[in-house]
């Protein structure tokens, strides 16, 4: 049976953690929840974050963001 498709589109991303970090966090629930869990301790509103990824897709909006995370990294 296929899974349903995911409301966002979703990223494959890497963590690092030890095989036993890896067992707990399966048993904790795995990507499910975390994703729970980055939604419920989420500092702002959902809205905030929509806004930002409109703000981050948009190409004008982008080279201010680059060059603003280079100065955030100086």
């Amino acid at each position: 049976m296929p899974r349903p498709k995911p409301p966002e589109p979703l990223i494959g991303r890497q963590v690092r953690m030890s095989d036993r970090q890896w067992i707990m966090f399966n048993e904790l629930g795995g990507a499910d929840w975390l994703r729970k869990l980055v939604e419920k301790k989420a500092p702002m509103p959902k809205k905030y974050y929509d806004r930002e990824l409109e703000r981050i897709r948009n190409p004008d909006d982008a080279i201010f963001l680059q060059r603003r995370q280079g100065e955030i990294n100086d």
